[in-house]
């Protein structure tokens, strides 16, 4: 049976990510996978890869054929170098290989972390702030008061400029 390991995309719209699985060759994009052998997350920074690799191992001594995006995911993560060394996948220490951010690290690279909120910086003088809309109406009552007084002062000498007859403009 002439076997695939692909990339298989899952996830949201506009957040994908991916299972590497192994297919037949014949049944195309949309045939069944045969065997699911890990996943790869690109939109984590570094991008995730987690992969069993003695299934891998197995598949490649198979005779499966990478696409060439896993190929690539198999060099990173030193599995492509030991298919070619021919090691055994019974003689494999661990089973899953990951690479990428650690556990607690695994924020995705388009939407940022949360950051956090910074203390608010102590002020040297703690004044309470007055409302703006209190001052003026403080400030107009008080320019109404001085018009008042001004007018009465005002209206006095107007008077009086106007009984004394002394208009230049004549």
């Amino acid at each position: 049976m002439a076997t695939t390991i692909r990339l298989k995309r899952v996830g949201a719209k506009k957040a994908a990510s991916y299972r590497i699985i192994v297919t037949d060759q014949r049944e195309g994009t949309s045939g069944p996978s045969i065997e699911r052998l890990g996943l790869y997350n690109p939109r984590t920074e570094p991008s995730l890869v987690r992969i069993n690799a003695a299934r891998t191992l197995h598949w490649l001594n198979e005779g499966a054929k990478p696409s060439d995006t896993v190929r690539s995911l198999l060099r990173k993560t030193g599995l492509w170098q030991q298919f070619h060394d021919g090691v055994d996948p019974e003689s494999l220490e661990t089973a899953i290989v990951e690479i990428g951010p650690p556990p607690g690290r695994r924020g995705t690279s388009q939407r940022p972390m949360p950051k956090a909120e910074a203390p608010p910086e102590p002020e040297a003088e703690a004044k309470p702030e007055a409302d703006p809309k209190a001052e003026a109406a403080a400030d107009s009552d008080a320019a109404d008061v001085d018009a008042a007084d001004g007018d009465a002062a005002d209206g006095d000498a107007a008077d009086g400029d106007a009984a004394d007859g002394d208009d230049s403009d004549d």
